[in-house]
């Protein structure tokens, strides 16, 4: 596990956190208080999506690898759960946060139920986020699906294969 990008995220939780409550919620435009929780939701979804992909990938003494015709598993269908995951969390996260302070009390209905909103997109966006910025895990278990080795009644071969 890549220990070091799993608590980088859970950092950047808490920053955003700390930054929504003593910074951003008591400014007084309200465009200025809905970016707390974008950040909350996106460092959420940022930690959720990129604990995923921290992950240990592949065994000790096995690494799986796909047939040459076809690749047999598919990255997006577990990007989107998270992304749906971390969408529906992240609001939660926010409302805990926010609570009932004298600082909510003037905001509108329109904010409050804005910063819900907000946070829920920048959840869904955050757990997309690693696949671009990827923990070293992810990397290596991409570089090693490009490696082939196998044995056959004529030999054993050893292949890298490259994609364009």
């Amino acid at each position: 596990m890549d220990w070091i990008y799993v608590s980088g995220a859970l950092l950047a939780d808490a920053g955003a956190i700390a930054l929504d409550s003593l910074f951003f919620q008591v400014q007084p435009s309200a465009a200025a208080r809905l970016v707390g929780p974008s950040l909350v939701g996106l460092s959420w979804g940022f930690t959720l999506g990129g604990s995923y992909l921290a992950l240990p990938k592949c065994s000790r003494d096995f690494v799986a690898s796909t047939s040459h015709e076809a690749d047999g598993h598919l990255d997006w269908p577990i990007a989107v759960s998270l992304s749906l995951l971390t969408a529906a969390t992240a609001p939660v996260i926010v409302g805990v946060e926010t609570g009932q302070g004298n600082v909510t009390l003037p905001w509108s209905t329109t904010e409050r139920s804005m910063r819900l909103i907000l946070a829920g997109t920048g959840g869904a966006l955050g757990a997309l986020l690693p696949y671009l910025l990827p923990p070293k895990t992810w990397r290596a278990a991409k570089e090693l699906e490009h490696l082939r080795a196998g044995a056959d009644a004529h030999g054993a071969f050893v292949g890298y294969t490259i994609r364009f």
